[in-house]
């Protein structure tokens, strides 16, 4: 047998090693060699993708975790699929050139295995091979959530800075602010999903009447919640506004001191005054069943006990004197 030359060897040998090449190379059983120093020797060498994923946990536990890689065009056929104790590190390898290096083509998910916690999604761009480190990923309960909007009942205006306060039974209190859209947004503990002794409360420290109303989760955790404040339209046509100035303010039925008084007013409260008796002012005061619903009553009370409001209510922007007082 006539041993092959060996520069035609090193040419075969550098051929197999090209993509074309390896797919028509012919395949031996045994080495070739050279029969004679020095001896070829070649080696492929294979890298991989090594991603990392750092969870924080925060007042839960998860059982397990379901952990799936998916390609952003097929979220059916998950490219990797397994299953992470809590005390495991998340970790995965995959062979070099298994992600798309789209930007943002590839979706890694992580499935908390528990009650309330939410499946957390991180979208990142493959790499063909290498280190790839995600953002930390937050792993807590679903929060109970309590949104809506904050608005002007005469004129649908957004109010945008109204305080609101979330209250439940024991006296546990959270605080937001309306934003410049009158748009708002608690977000309670998870535990609040389950119950049903929060109110909220709209247009503290304002002048205009708090509302409250009660937040019924019934193991919902989004609720949305409206809050009309301020008189309607109808109630402001019926006279010159005043704003009650202290709680437990008298509402008597005729102009006397010793008059029956049906019920008391709030700070906050306003009266639509018609007549003027002395120190005497009668009007309506506008009482809501329902964001939608209201029933006027007629009756007396005290100059002292009131201030008048101008156009607060009506104007386009807020007298903002007036409301220092």
């Amino acid at each position: 047998m006539r041993i092959p030359h060996t520069s035609f060897l090193v040419f075969s040998a550098m051929f197999v090693l090209s993509g074309c090449g390896y797919m028509f190379a012919p395949k031996y059983s045994d080495p070739i060699y050279t029969q004679r120093p020095p001896l070829i020797s070649l080696r492929y060498e294979y890298r991989d993708i090594h991603i990392y994923a750092p969870l924080q946990v925060v007042n839960t536990l998860p059982e397990a975790y379901q952990v799936y890689i998916y390609d952003k065009d097929n979220e059916v056929d998950a490219l990797f699929a397994a299953t992470y104790m809590p005390e495991e590190k998340i970790e995965v390898y995959l062979p070099q050139n298994t992600l798309s290096t789209d930007k943002n083509g590839t979706i890694f998910v992580i499935s908390p295995q528990g009650r309330d916690m939410p499946e957390i999604k991180i979208k990142f761009t493959g790499v063909r091979y290498g280190d790839i480190t995600l953002p930390v990923s937050k792993i807590i309960k679903t929060p109970a959530i309590v949104e809506g909007l904050v608005f002007r009942r005469y004129d649908d205006r957004m109010l945008g800075g109204i305080q609101l306060v979330a209250a439940d039974s024991t006296g546990r209190t959270f605080y937001t602010k309306s934003r410049l859209d009158g748009d708002y947004r608690f977000e309670l503990p998870n535990e609040y999903g389950y119950r049903n002794d929060i109110v909220v409360s709209a247009g503290v420290g304002s002048l205009f009447p708090v509302v409250k109303k009660d937040a019924q989760f019934n193991g919902k955790f989004n609720l949305e919640m409206d809050f009309p404040l301020g008189p309607s339209k109808e109630f402001v046509e019926q006279g010159n506004l005043y704003i009650v100035i202290n709680n437990l303010t008298h509402f008597r039925i005729a102009s006397s001191n010793g008059s029956f008084t049906p019920f008391l007013l709030a700070k906050n409260d306003i009266v639509a005054v018609t007549q003027v008796a002395g120190n005497r002012l009668y009007g309506l005061v506008e009482i809501f069943w329902s964001d939608e619903n209201a029933e006027m009553i007629s009756g007396w009370v005290r100059e002292q006990d009131v201030i008048y409001a101008g156009n607060y209510f009506m104007s386009p922007q807020d007298d903002l004197e007036l409301a220092k007082q």
